[in-house]
């Protein structure tokens, strides 16, 4: 992982797609802050279990407008480069019931 990433992102999650980016556009998502509650759960949990994790359907959806906080890539260095370059990837505004 890069040493410029903002320690605001920290700690960055970075985890293999389910579904080899068909939706997400790469192999690898990083995301930020990873530990912060949504839903009840942590932002990572929540990607996993009710997120682009779960199904076909909801991937697709979440992957169409996707939050600021996660990004993919073809490797997981690509992942955590783009979410870095990413405006806004310390935000923690976005909420799945909004969309």
């Amino acid at each position: 992982m890069s040493s410029r990433a903002s320690t605001e992102l920290y700690p960055i999650m970075v985890v293999e797609d389910r579904y080899q980016g068909v939706y997400s556009g790469g192999r690898w998502w990083a995301v930020a802050r990873a530990d912060l509650p949504l839903e009840d759960m942590t932002r990572i949990a929540w990607l996993m279990d009710d997120g682009p994790g779960s199904d076909d359907i909801t991937a697709a959806m979440f992957w169409a407008d996707a939050p600021r906080w996660i990004a993919a890539g073809s490797t997981a260095d690509c992942a955590v480069a783009t979410l870095i370059a990413q405006d806004g990837a310390a935000g923690d505004a976005w909420s799945p019931r909004a969309r």
